[in-house]
Protein backbone atom coordinates (compact mmCIF):
# COMPACT_ATOMS: atom_id res chain seq x y z
CA UNK A 1 0.00 0.00 0.00
CA UNK A 2 1.17 3.51 -0.76
CA UNK A 3 1.78 5.43 2.48
CA UNK A 4 0.01 8.69 3.23
CA UNK A 5 1.84 11.72 1.85
CA UNK A 6 1.95 13.59 5.20
CA UNK A 7 2.97 11.74 8.36
CA UNK A 8 1.84 12.90 11.80
CA UNK A 9 5.20 12.19 13.43
CA UNK A 10 5.70 15.44 15.35
CA UNK A 11 3.36 15.22 18.33
CA UNK A 12 6.40 14.89 20.62
CA UNK A 13 9.55 16.93 20.21
CA UNK A 14 12.70 15.14 18.99
CA UNK A 15 14.20 15.66 22.46
CA UNK A 16 11.23 13.95 24.11
CA UNK A 17 11.40 11.07 21.63
CA UNK A 18 15.03 10.39 22.54
CA UNK A 19 14.62 10.39 26.33
CA UNK A 20 14.77 6.84 27.66
CA UNK A 21 15.19 5.38 24.18
CA UNK A 22 18.53 6.75 22.98
CA UNK A 23 21.38 8.39 24.87
CA UNK A 24 21.48 12.17 25.15
CA UNK A 25 24.32 12.65 22.66
CA UNK A 26 21.96 11.50 19.89
CA UNK A 27 20.19 14.88 20.11
CA UNK A 28 23.02 16.66 18.33
CA UNK A 29 22.22 14.72 15.15
CA UNK A 30 19.05 15.92 13.44
CA UNK A 31 19.07 13.80 10.28
CA UNK A 32 16.13 11.73 11.61
CA UNK A 33 13.88 11.37 14.64
CA UNK A 34 13.06 8.06 16.34
CA UNK A 35 9.39 8.35 15.35
CA UNK A 36 10.16 8.95 11.67
CA UNK A 37 12.68 6.09 11.61
CA UNK A 38 10.11 3.71 13.14
CA UNK A 39 7.44 4.89 10.70
CA UNK A 40 9.66 4.20 7.68
CA UNK A 41 10.83 0.83 9.01
CA UNK A 42 7.30 -0.34 9.79
CA UNK A 43 5.95 0.94 6.46
CA UNK A 44 8.52 -0.65 4.17
CA UNK A 45 9.62 -3.81 6.02
CA UNK A 46 8.27 -6.74 8.02
CA UNK A 47 9.82 -8.28 11.16
CA UNK A 48 12.94 -10.29 10.35
CA UNK A 49 13.82 -8.28 7.24
CA UNK A 50 17.04 -6.32 6.79
CA UNK A 51 17.39 -2.55 7.23
CA UNK A 52 20.66 -0.91 6.20
CA UNK A 53 22.03 2.54 7.01
CA UNK A 54 25.22 3.27 5.04
CA UNK A 55 25.86 6.44 7.07
CA UNK A 56 24.55 5.56 10.55
CA UNK A 57 25.76 8.56 12.55
CA UNK A 58 24.73 7.93 16.18
CA UNK A 59 22.96 4.72 15.21
CA UNK A 60 19.37 5.90 15.49
CA UNK A 61 18.18 3.89 12.46
CA UNK A 62 20.17 0.84 13.53
CA UNK A 63 18.76 0.88 17.07
CA UNK A 64 15.19 1.48 15.90
CA UNK A 65 15.46 -1.38 13.41
CA UNK A 66 16.64 -3.73 16.18
CA UNK A 67 13.81 -2.56 18.44
CA UNK A 68 11.34 -3.30 15.62
CA UNK A 69 12.58 -6.89 15.29
CA UNK A 70 14.52 -6.29 12.08
CA UNK A 71 18.10 -7.21 11.24
CA UNK A 72 20.07 -3.95 11.16
CA UNK A 73 23.12 -3.50 8.96
CA UNK A 74 25.46 -0.53 9.03
CA UNK A 75 28.69 0.62 7.46
CA UNK A 76 31.27 2.34 9.68
CA UNK A 77 30.13 5.55 11.31
CA UNK A 78 32.27 8.61 11.92
CA UNK A 79 34.68 8.17 14.86
CA UNK A 80 32.85 10.77 16.93
CA UNK A 81 29.68 8.67 16.79
CA UNK A 82 31.14 5.23 17.52
CA UNK A 83 30.49 5.18 21.27
CA UNK A 84 27.04 6.72 20.85
CA UNK A 85 26.05 4.09 18.28
CA UNK A 86 27.18 1.26 20.56
CA UNK A 87 25.36 2.79 23.54
CA UNK A 88 22.11 3.15 21.57
CA UNK A 89 22.36 -0.49 20.49
CA UNK A 90 22.96 -1.53 24.11
CA UNK A 91 19.78 0.32 25.15
CA UNK A 92 17.83 -1.45 22.41
CA UNK A 93 19.11 -4.85 23.57
CA UNK A 94 18.36 -4.08 27.22
CA UNK A 95 14.79 -3.26 26.18
CA UNK A 96 14.38 -6.89 25.09
CA UNK A 97 14.54 -6.22 21.37
CA UNK A 98 14.42 -9.28 19.14
CA UNK A 99 16.34 -7.81 16.20
CA UNK A 100 20.05 -8.18 15.52
CA UNK A 101 22.69 -5.76 14.31
CA UNK A 102 25.72 -6.26 12.08
CA UNK A 103 28.22 -3.41 12.11
CA UNK A 104 30.56 -3.85 9.17
CA UNK A 105 34.17 -2.65 9.25
CA UNK A 106 34.09 -1.76 5.53
CA UNK A 107 32.15 -2.35 2.35
CA UNK A 108 34.28 -5.46 1.76
CA UNK A 109 33.70 -6.96 5.22
CA UNK A 110 33.18 -10.72 4.69
CA UNK A 111 30.42 -10.75 7.31
CA UNK A 112 28.14 -9.28 4.65
CA UNK A 113 27.97 -12.77 3.13
CA UNK A 114 26.47 -14.16 6.36
CA UNK A 115 23.31 -12.06 6.18
CA UNK A 116 20.03 -14.00 5.98
CA UNK A 117 19.21 -12.41 2.62
CA UNK A 118 19.50 -9.25 0.58
CA UNK A 119 18.65 -5.84 2.03
CA UNK A 120 14.95 -4.94 2.08
CA UNK A 121 15.31 -1.27 3.05
CA UNK A 122 18.09 1.30 2.94
CA UNK A 123 17.25 4.20 5.26
CA UNK A 124 19.55 7.14 5.86
CA UNK A 125 19.28 10.81 6.74
CA UNK A 126 21.19 13.54 4.94
CA UNK A 127 23.45 15.53 7.27
CA UNK A 128 24.53 19.08 6.64
CA UNK A 129 25.28 22.33 8.43
CA UNK A 130 24.61 25.90 7.23
CA UNK A 131 28.23 26.10 6.05
CA UNK A 132 28.36 22.73 4.29
CA UNK A 133 29.18 22.55 0.60
CA UNK A 134 26.07 21.16 -1.16
CA UNK A 135 28.21 19.50 -3.82
CA UNK A 136 30.24 17.65 -1.19
CA UNK A 137 27.11 16.57 0.70
CA UNK A 138 25.58 15.12 -2.47
CA UNK A 139 28.79 13.39 -3.55
CA UNK A 140 28.94 11.74 -0.12
CA UNK A 141 25.32 10.63 -0.52
CA UNK A 142 26.05 9.19 -3.96
CA UNK A 143 29.03 7.25 -2.61
CA UNK A 144 27.02 5.93 0.36
CA UNK A 145 24.19 4.67 -1.85
CA UNK A 146 26.44 3.34 -4.59
CA UNK A 147 28.26 1.24 -1.97
CA UNK A 148 25.11 -0.63 -0.90
CA UNK A 149 22.76 -0.50 -3.90
CA UNK A 150 23.88 -3.95 -5.08
CA UNK A 151 22.83 -5.42 -1.73
CA UNK A 152 19.16 -4.48 -2.16
CA UNK A 153 16.48 -6.87 -3.38
CA UNK A 154 15.12 -6.06 -6.86
CA UNK A 155 12.28 -3.66 -6.17
CA UNK A 156 13.59 -2.91 -2.66
CA UNK A 157 13.23 0.56 -1.17
CA UNK A 158 15.86 3.24 -0.55
CA UNK A 159 14.57 6.06 1.67
CA UNK A 160 16.44 9.33 2.21
CA UNK A 161 15.33 12.03 4.62
CA UNK A 162 16.44 15.64 4.52
CA UNK A 163 15.45 18.75 6.41
CA UNK A 164 14.97 22.19 4.79
CA UNK A 165 18.33 23.82 4.14
CA UNK A 166 18.68 27.59 4.08
CA UNK A 167 22.07 28.63 2.80
CA UNK A 168 23.07 32.29 2.56
CA UNK A 169 19.47 33.28 3.15
CA UNK A 170 18.02 31.10 0.40
CA UNK A 171 16.28 27.75 0.43
CA UNK A 172 18.35 25.05 -1.26
CA UNK A 173 16.38 22.70 -3.54
CA UNK A 174 17.81 19.73 -1.70
CA UNK A 175 15.13 17.22 -2.77
CA UNK A 176 15.74 18.08 -6.41
CA UNK A 177 19.49 17.69 -6.06
CA UNK A 178 19.03 14.38 -4.22
CA UNK A 179 17.00 13.11 -7.18
CA UNK A 180 19.91 13.93 -9.49
CA UNK A 181 22.43 12.14 -7.26
CA UNK A 182 20.20 9.09 -6.85
CA UNK A 183 19.52 8.90 -10.59
CA UNK A 184 23.25 8.47 -11.10
CA UNK A 185 23.12 5.39 -8.86
CA UNK A 186 20.41 3.87 -11.06
CA UNK A 187 17.46 4.16 -8.66
CA UNK A 188 13.98 5.23 -9.68
CA UNK A 189 11.63 7.57 -7.74
CA UNK A 190 8.73 5.87 -5.96
CA UNK A 191 7.29 8.49 -3.59
CA UNK A 192 7.84 11.83 -1.86
CA UNK A 193 6.32 12.20 1.59
CA UNK A 194 6.43 14.83 4.34
CA UNK A 195 7.19 13.73 7.91
CA UNK A 196 6.18 16.33 10.47
CA UNK A 197 8.52 17.25 13.32
CA UNK A 198 6.15 19.85 14.78
CA UNK A 199 2.78 19.16 16.43
CA UNK A 200 -0.65 19.66 14.92
CA UNK A 201 -3.32 21.51 16.92
CA UNK A 202 -6.60 21.09 15.17
CA UNK A 203 -5.90 21.98 11.55
CA UNK A 204 -2.86 24.13 12.34
CA UNK A 205 0.82 23.22 12.47
CA UNK A 206 2.59 24.76 15.46
CA UNK A 207 6.29 25.40 14.76
CA UNK A 208 8.70 25.14 17.65
CA UNK A 209 10.89 28.18 18.19
CA UNK A 210 14.65 27.92 18.34
CA UNK A 211 16.06 28.75 21.77
CA UNK A 212 19.68 27.68 21.21
CA UNK A 213 20.73 29.39 17.98
CA UNK A 214 21.57 32.66 19.66
CA UNK A 215 22.85 35.21 17.16
CA UNK A 216 24.31 32.67 14.76
CA UNK A 217 23.37 33.23 11.09
CA UNK A 218 21.33 30.04 10.87
CA UNK A 219 19.16 31.29 13.75
CA UNK A 220 17.86 34.34 11.87
CA UNK A 221 16.32 35.10 8.50
CA UNK A 222 17.39 37.72 5.91
CA UNK A 223 15.83 40.46 8.05
CA UNK A 224 17.57 39.37 11.24
CA UNK A 225 14.41 37.94 12.81
CA UNK A 226 14.61 34.80 14.95
CA UNK A 227 13.59 31.77 12.92
CA UNK A 228 11.51 28.80 13.98
CA UNK A 229 12.77 25.25 13.85
CA UNK A 230 11.90 23.24 10.73
CA UNK A 231 8.42 21.75 10.85
CA UNK A 232 9.08 18.75 8.63
CA UNK A 233 11.54 16.46 6.93
CA UNK A 234 11.26 15.52 3.28
CA UNK A 235 11.11 11.74 2.86
CA UNK A 236 12.27 10.69 -0.60
CA UNK A 237 11.49 7.09 -1.53
CA UNK A 238 13.29 5.29 -4.35
CA UNK A 239 13.40 1.74 -5.59
CA UNK A 240 15.94 -0.50 -7.23
CA UNK A 241 14.61 -1.43 -10.68
CA UNK A 242 13.87 -5.18 -10.85
CA UNK A 243 16.21 -5.63 -13.81
CA UNK A 244 19.08 -4.09 -11.84
CA UNK A 245 19.03 -6.57 -8.95
CA UNK A 246 21.84 -9.08 -8.74
CA UNK A 247 24.03 -10.86 -6.22
CA UNK A 248 25.19 -8.98 -3.15
CA UNK A 249 28.74 -7.73 -3.06
CA UNK A 250 30.90 -10.35 -1.43
CA UNK A 251 28.89 -13.22 -2.89
CA UNK A 252 25.84 -13.24 -0.60
CA UNK A 253 22.42 -13.84 -2.10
Amino acid sequence: MRPASVWATGSRSPRQQIVGRHIGATRSDNALTPTIARWVIQTYTDPGEIVCDPNPGPGLVVAEAVRAGRHALALPTQPRWESTLEANLDLARLAGSTGHATLLDSIDDPRATDLPGAVDLVLTGLRHTPTSDPSRVLVDLYEDLDAVADWVWPGGHIVITCRPWHRRGRLVDLPGQIHEAVDAVGLVPADHCIALIAPMHGQQLRPRRSTRMGDRPEGTDLHGCRTTLPTHLDVLVFQLPPAAGHEMKGGGQ
